[in-house]
């Protein structure tokens, strides 16, 4: 297996028998006036990441993959979806990542929130299907708006594994963040710098995709910056690592990208973090 390769087959990834599980990311934006992202903080008991700031996201659930999303979906086909990430199913990604935002944080992306998050608790407990929800409430999800930025694989050697892409979106929602207490103890907005600085401090726990993510989106003053970034269509760059949450990933144009001590991760990103 290729481990540069950005596009490579889950089945090809080197196991040591923890299964990698499919998994989708949202990395929600706004401009409150200034470029905000929002956050939520795991709790101390969470099986993955506890105690760490993240951003809303989990598994693909069997109904996100459901040949009924073809009537519920606008702004984004099955065979596009494909095309984009290069894998079947694909948009079963984009569908997660929206589910997961409502269940986590009582945000909707690609809808009118009012009327989906009334079913909030049906979905996080599995008592509904979100088609189901979807097609009852005679909604449908635009995914237009919402945009693939990177893919990272959780490396070998913890309890549990992930292949996750990371979508971004403009936040419509007039709704404050709330999270249901569990896996998540505390929601908020703030800057990508901001973020940076509570880690530099200690203050705030994270792992290597969620600093590149925040490194990548500091570099952009508005949300029209990056969503015209992503219109490019820019090359995927592969990130490299010194430690997984004590240091800053590395983007090809770092000047330490390539030092002896870092290693490449299995972790892809097609947006560019601009040059400051």
């Amino acid at each position: 297996m290729n481990n540069l390769d950005p596009w490579v087959s889950r089945e090809d990834i080197e196991t040591d028998d923890i299964p990698i599980l499919p998994a989708a990311t949202m990395v929600l934006l706004d401009e409150r006036p200034d470029l905000q992202v929002l956050m939520l903080l795991r709790n101390d008991n969470s099986g993955f990441v506890a105690s760490h700031t993240i951003f809303p996201g989990g598994v693909i659930e069997p109904d996100d993959r459901s040949y009924e999303w073809d009537d519920f979906v606008t702004g984004l086909t099955s065979k596009e979806a494909d095309a984009q990430l290069r894998t079947d199913e694909a948009r079963s990604y984009w569908i997660a990542a929206i589910r997961e935002t409502i269940e986590e944080v009582g945000v909707v992306v690609g809808s009118r929130e009012d009327e989906l998050l009334a079913y909030r608790n049906s979905l996080e407990e599995g008592v509904s299907d979100f088609s189901q929800i979807i097609s009852q409430s005679q909604l449908s999800l635009d995914l237009s708006g919402i945009k693939p930025i990177s893919r990272w694989i959780t490396p070998k050697g913890g309890p549990r594994r992930y292949d996750t892409y990371f979508f971004v979106a403009q936040s419509q929602s007039p709704v404050t963040p709330k999270v249901d207490g569990k896996e998540a103890v505390e929601a908020f907005w703030i800057s990508p710098s901001d973020a940076l600085q509570k880690w530099e401090s200690g203050e705030l726990t994270m792992i290597s995709p969620t600093l590149a993510t925040l490194q990548q989106l500091q570099t952009y003053t508005n949300i029209d910056e990056i969503f015209s970034a992503l219109e490019l269509k820019p090359l995927p760059e592969n990130i490299r690592i010194v430690d997984e949450s004590k240091a800053l990933p590395l983007f090809p144009n770092d000047e330490n990208y390539r030092a002896s001590y870092t290693w490449p991760a299995l972790g892809w990103t097609w947006l560019p973090k601009q040059n400051q």
